[in-house]
């Protein structure tokens, strides 16, 4: 099975980054985490200098987008879709 690994900012808000922060058992969030899917996922309607954040983590899954920019399509990954979550902080 291939995985599809993408870079998300963490969004500057605090529920958030508690989730991930609990998810990956970090006493903080990292400023930037690693998605890997197994299905692609689409940035259709980005611009070319956004930057994916993700904006909601809960327990059907995960919202990304552009908090800044809500022109920019959201989308919903539900966790089925998710393969692992990991610290992207040095990557970002």
């Amino acid at each position: 099975m291939e995985e599809l690994v993408y870079l998300f900012k963490v969004a500057d808000d605090a529920e958030v980054q508690d989730a991930v922060a609990r998810r990956l058992d970090l006493a903080e969030a990292p400023s930037h985490v690693r998605i890997a899917t197994l299905a692609k996922l689409s940035n259709y309607g980005y611009p070319n200098d956004a930057e994916g954040e993700l904006l909601l983590v809960d327990g059907e899954g995960i919202v990304f987008g552009v908090d800044e920019n809500p022109d920019v399509p959201r989308a919903f990954v539900p966790w089925s879709n998710i393969a692992y979550m990991a610290d992207g902080a040095d990557l970002g």
